[in-house]
């Protein structure tokens, strides 16, 4: 009878994982402040504390443990890089600038991603 009611429970947990869905976030890390787009937004939002300011982070490595420390998990980075220039046999003048972003995503429900998504659209 116990193993029963543990294969019932098992089954039953791995069918709850099943029904989770993911929701996917763009962190940019700028001035030691991290800033998320989770595609609803045509801003990206910046995390505040309790008083409404800006979370400062000392590190890039502190605010990715901050987001792990909130369940977010690393799935990627991607680089784009702006700027133009030409450097040629004699000289010239090149300026480029990189940024790094960082996705993450979560386990939400299904009426989490549902308003998220909902607010994604893009008003023609």
């Amino acid at each position: 009878m116990k193993k029963i009611f543990l294969l019932f429970m098992l089954a039953f947990f791995a069918c709850l994982n099943l029904q989770a869905k993911k929701l996917f976030v763009e962190m940019e890390f700028h001035k030691n402040s991290i800033k998320l787009d989770d595609g609803s937004n045509k801003k990206r939002q910046a995390l505040k504390d309790k008083d409404g300011k800006d979370l400062k982070f000392t590190s890039l490595i502190g605010a990715l443990n901050y987001m792990s420390l909130q369940g977010w998990e690393l799935v990627d980075t991607k680089s784009v890089t702006s700027g133009s220039g030409y450097v040629g046999a004699y000289g010239g003048a090149s300026s480029t600038n990189t940024k790094v972003y960082y996705i993450f995503s979560k386990d939400v429900t299904d009426e989490e991603l549902e308003q998220v998504v909902n607010n994604s659209y893009k008003d023609d």
